[in-house]
């Protein structure tokens, strides 16, 4: 398995990744900024989604910040449990701050993506990586079809155009090389149709066994967010 070489975004001052919901994305955008961390790389993660119907990046602060020392930007901990664009003041100095990198999470819905139409200015095309997040295993992007109109809906909402694709099919523990060739198989079709590059895949780190045979770079996956609901006692 090829491990994927973090220093090979640096071409470009903004990371951004955006997908559909349970496409892996916050869990990639928070791992992307532990390996340039680790990497000596300084980086900012920018917490842009708006939309709550999983977990977010706010939500996961209070453990990443300790453990890691990450630079987060986010939105007002009022906003917890609310979908409304309100980002902090600061964040337009944020995102023009010079020698970071800046790793941002957005929303996979027009609402979500719809709320970084606002810094375009701040970030032109030129500047950008813009990863569509792809998990085939589930709903809205299972299919070569469903995934070019998810693509689509984001492309347009953001007004900001999708540089590549991050394979991140999986079924968390339950995940199995079947699992991810057939997914695979499904994003190679998109990648060929629209012709961007399938940048990179992810698997969780305990399992990189496997992705042995995908045949393209794997950033292995630090593990954060519980797909189980908290249970009352």
């Amino acid at each position: 398995m090829k491990e994927f070489n973090i220093k090979d975004l640096l071409d470009e001052e903004f990371q951004i990744f955006a997908g559909r919901i349970g496409s892996g994305k916050t869990e990639i955008a928070i791992n992307v900024a532990i390996k340039m961390k680790e990497a000596g790389i300084k980086n900012t993660l920018f917490d842009m989604d708006i939309v709550k119907p999983y977990v977010r990046i706010r939500d996961l602060k209070e453990t990443l910040i300790p453990k890691y020392h990450l630079d987060i930007v986010a939105p007002p901990d009022i906003t917890r449990t609310l979908d409304l664009p309100i980002f902090p003041k600061f964040i337009i100095g944020k995102l023009q701050e010079r020698g970071t990198q800046k790793i941002l999470d957005v929303g996979g819905d027009p609402y979500g993506a719809g709320a970084i139409a606002q810094f375009r200015e701040v970030m032109p095309e030129g500047t950008y990586n813009f990863f569509f997040v792809v998990n085939t295993r589930r709903p809205e992007t299972s299919t070569k079809d469903e995934i070019l109109k998810a693509m689509a809906v984001i492309q347009n909402a953001s007004r900001m155009k999708i540089t590549g694709i991050v394979f991140n099919t999986n079924l968390r523990w339950e995940t199995t090389e079947e699992t991810l060739k057939r997914g695979f198989e499904i994003v190679k079709e998109v990648s060929d149709y629209t012709k961007l590059p399938v940048v990179f895949g992810c698997v969780d780190e305990m399992h990189k066994e496997i992705a042995e045979n995908l045949g393209i770079p794997i950033l292995p996956l630090k593990l954060f967010v519980n797909p189980l609901p908290k249970m009352g006692v």
